[in-house]
């Protein structure tokens, strides 16, 4: 029987832990700026409440929460410290997850597409079906208030809502921040644009390429992985997964046309 082999601190996760350890943005964070936001949310939670107990479920909310943990560069270098300066705020509550990024600099986009690709591979691995979408513009943050708001948090949510397979979709308000500082070169190993399964239909989005993150060497190990969530799924939901293992093939099918021409 194959195994499947998952790579904790892969380059990947390594490159986003190294990419933290830089930040270079020392300012404190300001309650309103134009930032990045990420919204995820967990399919089915309704049902796994009901076919779980309560212990169970909070177990598994408390792991989604500790991933955090997994955003500290202290992982690779015991001795860091970023001094309470950091570049991202990780927001949970119930089957929702919330990343928001500290402003709108280059250096905070970069490290906030990584993030997110790292946090969604991550719960993803714990065999939690999850979808989810990002967007970009003025946003209000207070922690100690417990105050989260702005147009494109609702975005966000709205466009995840659309999503119908296991990943995380840009808003167009990402692309506009994209082409306007022509960036599309120096991220594209963390995203891609293909004709993405929506609910409204197949419409060509850019989409986080989480799948680095989560496995390495043989790319044929990611649908072994995805096989992991029919036992748990039918009907309705099981199509979230039949579109993500499609989308799947269609990018490795990309990947393997790019290899093939250089």
């Amino acid at each position: 029987m194959a195994t499947i082999t998952l790579n904790f601190l892969s380059k990947a996760h390594t490159d986003l832990l190294n990419s933290i350890k830089g930040y270079t943005d020392t300012e404190e964070w300001l309650v309103t700026n134009k930032r990045f936001v990420a919204f995820f949310d967990i399919l089915g939670f309704k049902d796994l409440v009901l076919r779980n107990t309560h212990e169970t479920i909070f177990e598994k909310l408390n792991e989604i929460s500790n991933l955090k943990d997994g955003l500290n560069p202290n992982i690779i270098d015991k001795e860091f410290s970023n001094d309470g300066i950091k570049p991202l705020e990780v927001v949970t509550f119930s089957d929702s997850i919330v990343i928001f990024s500290k402003n709108n600099t280059v250096e905070s986009f970069k490290i906030f597409i990584q993030s997110v690709n790292w946090f969604f591979s991550q719960i993803i691995e714990k065999e939690i079906p999850i979808k989810g979408a990002i967007a970009y513009g003025d946003i209000s943050i207070d922690s100690v208030k417990q105050i989260f708001f702005g147009q494109p948090l609702i975005d966000a949510f709205l466009l995840q809502e659309d999503v119908d397979y296991f990943g995380v979709v840009a808003h167009n308000s990402i692309d506009a921040f994209i082409q306007e500082y022509n960036l599309f070169q120096d991220i594209e190993e963390y995203v891609f644009e293909i004709q993405t399964p929506l609910k409204s239909g197949k419409i060509t989005h850019l989409n986080l390429r989480y799948f680095p993150f989560l496995i390495y060497d043989e790319v044929d190990k990611m649908n072994l992985y995805l096989e992991k969530f029919k036992v748990s799924m039918s009907g309705r939901p099981r199509k979230y997964l039949e579109n993500t293992i499609s989308l799947y093939g269609q990018y490795v099918q990309r990947l393997n046309i790019s290899v093939s021409g250089t």
